[in-house]
C-alpha cells in the first residue's frame, strides 16, 4: 500500500548510540502513546533500558504496544517482559510450517504520540551499538520524522498489531495530507510488491542508479533490469559490506557481484565495520529509503516499509551526504577479489544456489 503524506522535521542517524539515546528521550517525554516495532530484539543492557522505560510509561498511563517478529526475535522470550506492557510476536509458525516461517515482518518503527516517527535499519540490541567483536562498528541508516507521516506510521503499526493480537482497538479515518503539503511517499510491501516498485524505478533510470545494501541477491527480473540499464548507458554504483554477518548471504551474492563486474558496474566494499544501510538513488533525483534489503527475501517475501522522496527533501540531502561519505571511505571491488575468495566460500556459493529466494 502507498500513502502520499507530509513531514516537518527530519533527523538522520548513522550511529546506534545517537539513535537510541534520542529514542529513549522521546519515549521518556511521551504523553499518550508509544508504538514500538523491531524485527530483532535482544535481552541485553541497551534493550532492557528500553523495556524498563516502556514499563514505567505504561504504569504512568501512556498506551504502550510493542511488536517483534517471531523468527527475527526467536531467542527472546515473552515472559522476560513480565507483563509490564502489551507485547506480541508476529508471524507465529503454523501449518504449512515451511511457508509460514518465511513470512517475516522486517519493519522497524517507533511512533510517539502519533507525532514523532522513526524508521530505518537498526534493530534493538548491543550489536547495533558496535559491541559485536566479530563485526566491529555497525553502520546503519535510520530517520526521525515529525508531521503527518507519524500518523501514517501509526496506522501501519496498528494494522500489524491487529494481526498479531487478533484485536481491532483503534480506527483511522481516510485523512490525507493537503496536496500542497505532500512531500513523501510511504510504501508497505509484502509478497513481490517491493520487487515491482524497484523494477519501476530501475527501468525509469536515465543517468544513474546507486544502491546501498548489506546484501546483494537480486531476483532475475531485477538483475535483468540492472543489465538493461547498463545497456542504456546508465552508471550503476553499489555499496556493500566487506564483512558478512551471515556467510551464506555473502556467498549467495558472489555470482551477482561477478556479473556486475562483467557489465561495468562500480561496486564498493565498506571496510570500517559492518554496513547495514538500505538506500536507493535514481538519477540523483529520487531516494528510496527504509527497511528493504536488495535481496530476494525482501523483494519477494518480507513485510517491509520504505519511504520515497525527491531531491529537494531534507531526507534526500542527509541520505546522499552519508552515502557519499561511506562510498568515499570504501574500497573498490575487483574480479581479483572475487577469484581469491577461500575455497569454503566458493563451495558455499554453490550450496546457496537453491536457497537464494530465502536469503
Amino acid at each position: 500500500m502507498k500513502w502520499n503524506t507530509s513531514t516537518d522535521d527530519v533527523t538522520f542517524f548513522d550511529s546506534g548510540q545517537d539513535l537510541f539515546e534520542k529514542m529513549l528521550k522521546d519515549i521518556e517525554n511521551a504523553k499518550t502513546s508509544i508504538d514500538v516495532q523491531f524485527f530483532i530484539i535482544r535481552n541485553d543492557q541497551i534493550s532492557n533500558r528500553f523495556y524498563s522505560l516502556l514499563a514505567q510509561k505504561h504504569a504512568e498511563g501512556v498506551e504502550v504496544r510493542m511488536l517483534a517478529d517471531w523468527v527475527g526475535s526467536f531467542r527472546y522470550r515473552k515472559k522476560w517482559i513480565k507483563n509490564r506492557f502489551p507485547f506480541f510476536k508476529m508471524n507465529h509458525p503454523r501449518p504449512p510450517f515451511f511457508y509460514h516461517l518465511q513470512q517475516r515482518n522486517h519493519r522497524k518503527l517507533l511512533i510517539i504520540d502519533q507525532k514523532i516517527g522513526y524508521l530505518g535499519g537498526f534493530n534493538l540490541g548491543e550489536e547495533y551499538l558496535g559491541n559485536d567483536l566479530k563485526l566491529g562498528k555497525w553502520k546503519d541508516y535510520h530517520i526521525r520524522l515529525t508531521g503527518e507521516i507519524a500518523r501514517v506510521f501509526s496506522q501501519i503499526f496498528t494494522t500489524d498489531w491487529n494481526k498479531a493480537s487478533l484485536s481491532y482497538d483503534r480506527s483511522f479515518g481516510e485523512k490525507e495530507a493537503n496536496a500542497e503539503d505532500v512531500n513523501i511517499c510511504v510504501m508497505t510491501s509484502e509478497a513481490n510488491s517491493l520487487e515491482k516498485s524497484i523494477l519501476s524505478m530501475l527501468s525509469s533510470a536515465k543517468r544513474s542508479i546507486e544502491i546501498g545494501s548489506p546484501y546483494f541477491i537480486p531476483t532475475k527480473p531485477v538483475l535483468q533490469a540492472l543489465v538493461d540499464a547498463r545497456k542504456r548507458g546508465v552508471k550503476i554504483t553499489i555499496l556493500l559490506p566487506e564483512k558478512g554477518d551471515h556467510p551464506i548471504t555473502k556467498a549467495g551474492a558472489m555470482p551477482y557481484l561477478k556479473k556486475m563486474q562483467e557489465i561495468g558496474v562500480d561496486t564498493y566494499l565498506y571496510m570500517d565495520g559492518f554496513f547495514h544501510g538500505k538506500v536507493l538513488f535514481i538519477d540523483e533525483e529520487i531516494c528510496d529509503f527504509g527497511t528493504g534489503n536488495f535481496d530476494q527475501r525482501s523483494l519477494l517475501l518480507n513485510e517491509e516499509i520504505n519511504v520515497i522522496v525527491k531531491k529537494d527533501h531534507p531526507l534526500y540531502q542527509d541520505a546522499r551526504a552519508c552515502f557519499t561519505h561511506d562510498l568515499n571511505t570504501s574500497k573498490k571491488l575487483t574480479l581479483t577479489w572475487i577469484k581469491h575468495q577461500p575455497l569454503w566460500m566458493k563451495l558455499l556459493t554453490v550450496i546457496s544456489v537453491p536457497l537464494r529466494r530465502f536469503l
